[in-house]
């Protein structure tokens, strides 16, 4: 092949590393192209001190999805079972089976005693949806573990299969709405419609919020943190023939040429482009004017509705070092534990008080944004991560890593930059959260850290180069830029272009690993089809 024979492929997160592995395993010409050091976006871990810690997700969640890709590219990373424990206040259940829901009425109920008839009517979602999960991802799907069927499954189970499939289609076309108006219409107890809520993303849709405690029994840990992934991955690339160029950032498209162009001006000729890096840096890249006439109008379109989206809330993160043994933790909750340290929910601080704090921001002085902080901080769900609690060699014997974080929109820590104090906002943050896990779920353990970092939003966007610093693509606030449902996937990665795709979590929605392997396997399978 020459030089306008390779295919290009842009971002090196995990879309981008799974399209160009499964291109070059094939035999074609890829080069993949990532602005930083290392590949994996936000599926990374670092090291500092003897602890591995994970930068963005703390776990692979619905192996059945990402196992198949694994064994197709003949990786052999070993997945440990990373359980899951929900806590409010001093009550903890453990996620371990699918029976696991019965534990999770029982500590509702016993949280909210005056509401039983609330907690039932939730839980009967959750369980109505946990069969709905099966039905699609199920042993008896033609999606389980993306295996494929011989012809007598087609003649025999698949006909029962897709009656179900139509019943659970209708279920989750009635679910579309955000899961605050599903709750608000289910239930009347405001501290319970905080708790489920506030778990989620705002106006996460129903059917997806309802349908996660399915997954709580599949989330696995890989040997020696989420960043074994894009390692192993990268180094099937490149041994399958593959040209992965570091520190390259691209900044310019060139769609007459043919070519992409980096920040140096090396240009880069292509013939066929898979975009899997951010979708607003694409367009403002692309030189309009370059576009062929016909196919300006669905460009323009395409231009106007991404770079007027806005990605979904991220993350605030505290990374601690902690001189204490894997067991004090181990007593409380496992690996990966979703805890609320009061059932009160976060109630109007995180939609009306925040709303006017924004609006008010210049009347705010520094005082009552911190006031305000630290009510978030009370009020709100803490994912954490204990990652020595399922790999033993992540952290130093003896000691503890943890991962701490929660949801913040973007626009808080960009004023509070703009107004010159990001960095003791983030130290307010870390110390008020460690003061309350001190005095609620780990008594003393403030006094053993050795190790303290955080990030912020604003982190994510400088460091992976996430619009707003967003982990899950588009926000859910408002309309979805891109026709990204389930059933649409297929052609969510075309875009307006000839030859030039996407992929990755700007492309479905909602987005999360699976879906951006999912993405960036149907990209590939595309540009072959196109190619043969």
């Amino acid at each position: 092949m020459g030089e306008k024979d390779k295919i290009m492929i842009v971002g090196g997160g995990i879309s981008g590393l799974t399209a160009a592995s499964l291109l070059a395993k094939k035999g074609y010409d890829v080069v993949l192209i990532e602005k930083n050091e290392t590949c994996g976006g936000l599926v990374n871990s670092f090291d500092i001190d003897g602890f591995t810690f994970d930068g963005g997700i703390r776990a692979v969640e619905n192996a059945g999805m990402i196992l198949p890709m694994l064994e197709e590219l003949e990786i052999d990373l070993p997945m440990l079972p990373s359980r899951v424990s929900l806590g409010i206040e001093d009550n903890i259940m453990h996620a371990i089976s699918e029976d696991s829901i019965n534990d999770y009425e029982a500590l509702l109920k016993q949280t909210y005693p005056e509401s039983p008839e609330d907690v039932e009517k939730v839980t009967k979602v959750i369980k109505d949806f946990n069969e709905y999960m099966k039905v699609l991802f199920g042993d008896e799907s033609p999606f389980y573990k993306d295996k494929k069927r011989h012809k007598r499954y087609y003649f025999t189970t698949f006909f029962s299969w897709f009656l179900k499939f139509i019943k659970t289609g209708i279920a989750v076309t009635q679910m579309k709405l955000p899961v605050e108006d599903f709750l608000h219409d289910l239930i009347d107890n405001e501290p319970l419609f905080d708790i489920i809520s506030q778990h989620f993303f705002k106006k996460t849709p129903a059917f997806f919020a309802m349908s996660y405690f399915s997954l709580y029994t599949d989330y696995y840990y890989p040997k020696g943190g989420v960043g074994q992934l894009p390692r192993q991955i990268g180094q099937k690339f490149r041994e399958a023939g593959g040209t992965l160029l570091l520190n390259t950032d691209i900044s310019q498209i060139d769609i007459k040429g043919r070519r992409v162009i980096d920040t140096l001006g090396t240009s880069y000729p292509f013939r066929k482009l898979i975009w899997c890096a951010d979708m607003k840096s694409f367009y403002r890249s692309v030189n309009i004017e370059d576009t062929p006439s016909k196919y300006r109008n669905a460009v323009e379109k395409d231009r106007s509705r991404i770079l007027s989206a806005k990605g979904a809330e991220s993350v605030f993160t505290i990374f601690l070092g902690v001189d204490e043994a894997p067991e004090f933790f181990q007593k409380i909750s496992h690996g990966h534990f979703f805890y609320t340290p009061s059932r009160k929910g976060l109630g109007r601080v995180h939609r009306e008080d925040y709303a006017s704090l924004m609006r008010q921001w210049n009347s705010e002085n520094k005082a009552d944004v911190l006031s305000w902080l630290k009510r978030l901080c009370e009020l709100n769900t803490f994912e954490i991560s204990i990652p020595v609690l399922n790999d033993q060699d992540t952290a130093p014997e003896g000691k503890t890593g943890l991962i701490i974080s929660f949801l913040m929109d973007y626009e808080l820590p960009l004023k509070i930059q703009e107004d010159g104090w990001y960095e003791q906002f983030k130290i307010y943050i870390e110390e008020t959260v460690i003061d309350l896990l001190d005095r609620t779920i780990y008594p003393g353990f403030k006094n053993n850290i050795t190790y303290r970092q955080s990030s912020s939003p604003l982190t994510v966007e400088q460091l992976v180069g996430s619009s707003e610093g967003a982990i899950v693509g588009w926000s859910f606030e408002s309309e979805i830029p891109i026709d990204a449902s389930m059933l649409n996937m297929k052609k969510s990665v075309l875009t307006p272009f000839p030859d030039i795709y996407r992929a990755g979590q700007w492309t479905a929605s909602p987005a999360g690993l699976p879906t951006c392997i999912m993405t960036a396997k149907m990209a590939a399978d595309r540009v072959m089809k196109d190619l043969q």
